[in-house]
Formats: C-alpha cells, sequence, structure tokens
C-alpha cells in the first residue's frame, strides 16, 4: 500500500505511547481483509512545541479513501490542525483549525462547495481526537474533532476502552494495553474498520 492516510494530536493526563524516533503502524481490516495501513509519526517536540501526525490509506472495491490530518500544540495548548480527506482521487472534506488571540476560527473547504467560516471555539483546546492514537484518554470526557471542527464526547466503557461519540453520531471504540492504544473499530465513508496495531509496534 503506497498511498498515505493522515490524522494527528496531544493532550494533558494522556500516557504517551511509541519509542522517540520510531513510528507506529496499524493494519485496517474490512471484513477481516486487510484493506491499508495507518502509520502514526513520533512526535516532533521542541521547547514547547509538540507536532503530531498520523497518515494511512484505505482501498477497497468501491473507495480509495487518502485521509490527512496535522496538530501543532504549545504548551499543551492546539495552535493548528488539519484534517482533510479525498475520496476516489477527488476532495471530499477539508478543515483548517487556527487560533486566534482569544478563541478559534475554523474554516470547511468542501469539494462542491466554496470555503465557509463556522462560529469560533472560545475555549483553548488541549486534546484532539487523533490524540486517542498517541495517548489514553484518562479522565477525559471532551476532545476536539478536528474534522467537525467542535467537541465530542469521551466515555470509559472498560478496562483500558473507550467510547467516542462522532458529532454526527458514529461511534468509535478505542482499546489500549499499558497505555498504548492497540485497537481501533470506527467507521469511514460509511465503512466498518478495525485499525490494528502490528505486533512490531507494540510497546514493550
Amino acid at each position: 500500500m503506497n498511498k498515505i492516510f493522515s490524522l494527528s494530536v496531544i493532550g494533558l493526563f494522556f500516557i504517551q505511547i511509541g519509542a522517540a524516533g520510531q513510528a507506529i503502524v496499524y493494519d485496517i481490516l474490512l471484513a477481516g481483509k486487510d484493506v491499508g495501513e495507518l502509520m502514526i509519526s513520533p512526535a516532533k517536540k521542541g521547547e514547547s512545541r509538540e507536532s503530531l501526525r498520523v497518515q494511512g490509506a484505505i482501498n477497497t472495491l468501491f473507495y480509495d479513501v487518502v485521509y490527512v490530518g496535522e496538530n501543532v500544540f504549545e504548551r499543551g495548548v492546539l495552535k493548528t490542525s488539519l484534517s482533510s480527506q479525498e475520496v476516489n482521487g477527488k476532495l471530499k472534506e477539508k478543515t483548517n483549525t487556527r487560533q486566534t488571540e482569544n478563541s478559534y476560527e475554523i474554516i470547511f473547504a468542501e469539494a462542491r462547495t466554496a470555503p465557509k467560516e463556522i462560529p469560533e471555539i472560545s475555549h483553548p483546546i488541549n486534546h484532539t481526537v487523533t490524540s486517542l492514537y498517541y495517548r489514553e484518554p484518562l479522565n477525559m470526557s471532551r476532545i476536539y474533532s478536528e474534522r467537525f471542527g467542535t467537541m465530542c464526547s469521551v466515555k470509559k466503557v472498560a478496562t483500558g476502552a473507550y467510547e467516542v461519540v462522532m458529532p454526527d453520531g458514529k461511534k468509535a471504540l478505542y482499546s489500549y494495553q499499558n497505555g498504548q492504544c492497540k485497537e481501533v473499530r470506527s467507521e469511514i465513508v460509511g465503512i466498518p474498520l478495525i485499525f490494528r496495531i502490528r505486533p512490531d509496534s507494540l510497546r514493550q
């Protein structure tokens, strides 16, 4: 699988995963069949800044999906994020989030419409949906969806298992082992998928 599919993240009260400089790779499964891969890039850290990125691609009989997302945090607060999704080679959606002086500006740019702005989020963002691939959401109840440009709920449903309800009503289940995300059951363009970490990416 040569194409790459991307997301990204940070947060307080999360448990870090992955060794420095080493990417974490997940196989993407549909009905038990391998249809792609998801790569979690190691965090790029500066004195007060952290950049995170997830990349991957999904190829099925009817859909070729490429998703790109990036976050930049400064002192634990989101500064910018990008979420972009292509389906069958065409842009389906793109969302940019940027922190202004006291709030956030969120701009959607869909393929079939002109860019549009939505109301700003006035509170600092400390956690995003894709943070879940980097850190277990301990004591979290709400995190930011970079794709939808709004907050969504997180609920612990079992030891090391968390249900995330997206703004469109769809649910995703994140499972952790020793603080590391080992599996995600989610849905993309209506397709139920399992993201399962490769054994050689498991933390020892």
